[in-house]
């Protein structure tokens, strides 16, 4: 697993233990707040910028966002 697919994976849980209300057990608000920060500091510099101009990002945004549906 590289570390982009390890920072996906990582948003995704924190995605889901959201939706969940769930946290996980051995972090407190604090850390996951730090980790969450951090991993938005890693899609905006090194992920973002490798995904396509600025319109096609706001459309992954919308389709991220449930705003728009992607077929």
């Amino acid at each position: 697993m590289t570390a982009t697919e390890f920072c996906y994976w990582l948003q995704g849980f924190f995605e889901l233990t959201k939706i969940s209300h769930l946290r996980p057990d051995n972090l407190n608000e604090k850390q996951v707040e730090m980790i969450q920060n951090h991993l938005s500091l890693v899609f905006k510099h090194d992920i973002d910028p490798k995904a396509g101009p600025p319109a096609y990002q706001a459309e992954l945004q919308l389709i991220h966002d449930g705003k728009i549906m992607r077929c």
